[in-house]
C-alpha cells in the first residue's frame, strides 16, 4: 500500500499536535526544583514522585482528564531529612477542563493527606472562574475503617479544598466523605472546605457521615467547612450526620453551609440523624463557631 507524501505529513503533523494537548497525560506536573516536568496516569503516580523527591519546590499539578485511582493517592509530609526525601512548599492541584474526575472504589482514603501541607485542591478550571469542574469520588460503601474521599492525617495542615464536587458512600461509622484523622504533634489544623458540592457517591449507598472529625492526642484545631452544598448525605436505614465532630477537636468554624435533600426523603427505619453535631467530649470541646448554616429545601439556601 502507497501513500502520498501529503498524507505522510498530514498524519506526522496530527500526532506532534496530539502531543502537544493537554489531555495527552492524564496527569500533568510542574515543580521549580528537583525533575521540573512530570506526567502520569494518576494522582497518585504523581503523589509517589513527589514523595519519593523526584519533584520539589512549588508544584502544579494538572488533571487533563479523567484518572481511575486503584490505590490511595498518599501525599506524605514535605521534610528535609534527606537529599531524596521529599521537600515542596506549595502544591496545586486543579483540572484544566470542565467535567473532569479522580475516582476509585477504594477501602481506603482515595486521596490521603499524611502529614501533608499547603496543599489546594481547586476544582475550577485552571483555577479562575467559579464552576465546579472536578469530581472526586470514592464510591466503596464498605464499613472498613478510614474509608473516605479525602483524609486528613498525622499533622496535615493548611490544606484548601475548594469548587470540587466530594462524593463518598462510606459506611464506616468513624469515617466521612471529608474525614479529619488523627495526628502524631501538632494535629491536623487550619484546613479550609469551601465551595464544595458534598454528597453521596449513588443514592442507594449513603455515607454515614459527610464529613467526619476524630481526633487523637493532639487536637485538630482552627479548621473551617463553609459555602459548601452538603446534600443527600443522610442514610435512609441508619443514623447518620452531616457534619460529625467527636473528640480531639476544637475551635472548628462552620458556617455559611446549605444542607438539603434533593427529593422527598423518607427514612426506612427509626434512627437518629443529625445535621450538625459536635460531641467533641474527650480532649476537647471548645471554640466553636456555628453561623449562617440553611438547613432544608431541596437547593442551596433553603431553595425548592
Amino acid at each position: 500500500m502507497q501513500y502520498s507524501l501529503g498524507l505522510i505529513r498530514s498524519w506526522i503533523l496530527f500526532f506532534l499536535l496530539a502531543s502537544a494537548l493537554p489531555g495527552y497525560a492524564q496527569v500533568s506536573l510542574t515543580a521549580t526544583s528537583g525533575t521540573v516536568t512530570g506526567t502520569y496516569t494518576t494522582l497518585k503516580g504523581a503523589f509517589d514522585k513527589i514523595n519519593d523527591g523526584t519533584h520539589k519546590g512549588d508544584i502544579v499539578i494538572k488533571i487533563n482528564a479523567n484518572t481511575t485511582e486503584t490505590l490511595s493517592a498518599s501525599l506524605t509530609a514535605s521534610t528535609a531529612v534527606s537529599t531524596s526525601a521529599p521537600f515542596y512548599t506549595s502544591i496545586s492541584i486543579y483540572p484544566t477542563v470542565t467535567g473532569l474526575s479522580i475516582a476509585g472504589a477504594l477501602a481506603t482514603p482515595l486521596i490521603n493527606l499524611n502529614g501533608a501541607d499547603n496543599v489546594t485542591i481547586d476544582g475550577r478550571v485552571n483555577a479562575t472562574g467559579s464552576e465546579k469542574s472536578l469530581t472526586i469520588s470514592n464510591t466503596s460503601a464498605v464499613a472498613t475503617a478510614g474509608t473516605s474521599t479525602i483524609r486528613f492525617i498525622a499533622d496535615a495542615s493548611s490544606n484548601t479544598i475548594q469548587y470540587c464536587t466530594l462524593k463518598g458512600s462510606s459506611t464506616a461509622t468513624a469515617a466521612g466523605i471529608i474525614f479529619f484523622s488523627t495526628a502524631t504533634t501538632t494535629g491536623n489544623d487550619n484546613n479550609t472546605i469551601t465551595n464544595n458540592d458534598i454528597t453521596c457517591a449513588a443514592d442507594a449507598s449513603r455515607p454515614l457521615n459527610a464529613v467526619y472529625a476524630l481526633g487523637a492526642t493532639a487536637n485538630n484545631d482552627g479548621n473551617t467547612i463553609s459555602n459548601n452544598n452538603i446534600y443527600n448525605f443522610l442514610s435512609k436505614a441508619t443514623a447518620s450526620n452531616g457534619i460529625s465532630i467527636s473528640s480531639f477537636n476544637s475551635a472548628f468554624t462552620i458556617s455559611d453551609n446549605s444542607f438539603y435533600e434533593t427529593a422527598s426523603f423518607t427514612a426506612s427505619a427509626a434512627v437518629a440523624y443529625n445535621v450538625i453535631l459536635i460531641s467533641a467530649a474527650t480532649g476537647s470541646g471548645n471554640g466553636f463557631t456555628v453561623s449562617g448554616n440553611y438547613i432544608g429545601g431541596r437547593s442551596a439556601q433553603c431553595g425548592g
